[in-house]
């Protein structure tokens, strides 16, 4: 009976021991990480509704250009949009994931522009991916990037008589 009694204690002692180590070890390895408003997703939304609004004094706000300044943004996507006739007519968020302090946000988004070969308009469909930062704890879109049908810009071919 006695013996029982000291190796229930035993037990109780060590099942203690062990999910106070894993509380520990758990709460230094995966300390819980501050949440920054707006969320990328919400970034990656805001910015996308400013390039389709072709507000681009707003999606100023949302892009981390460290090379260009606010006028120099708004010129310089105005002769983007207008040399290629480029129209966002549509998009949708479809996931977003967080690292420390990145993150990518997938989409998919319908577009027209006019084609570099022809000349004549496009509608394209297709997934792109958008990195963000995180600087003085606000999300910044830095880069996007096309993944899924993408139109590549084909060098013309010179045929020689």
């Amino acid at each position: 009976m006695k013996n029982r009694h000291v190796a229930a204690l035993l037990v109780l002692i060590f099942a203690i021991a062990i999910s106070s180590c894993a509380d520990r070890i758990i709460a230094d390895t995966n300390p819980e990480r501050p949440t920054y408003k707006p969320s990328p997703t919400v970034v990656v939304d805001s910015f996308l509704k400013a390039l389709k609004d072709e507000d681009f004094k707003k999606a100023y706000k949302y892009a981390y250009t460290p090379s260009s300044d606010e006028a120099g943004y708004i010129i310089e996507m105005r002769n983007i949009y207008k040399k290629h006739q480029l129209r966002i007519n549509s998009f949708e968020i479809l996931g977003t994931h967080i690292y420390d302090i990145t993150a990518t946000v997938v989409v998919e988004l319908d577009s027209s522009f006019k084609s570099p070969t022809t000349g004549k308009i496009i509608n394209l469909s297709q997934r792109s991916k958008y990195n963000l930062g995180l600087f003085d704890k606000k999300w910044k879109v830095t880069r996007g990037e096309c993944f899924e049908n993408c139109l590549e810009e084909v060098p013309e071919i010179q045929i020689d008589d």
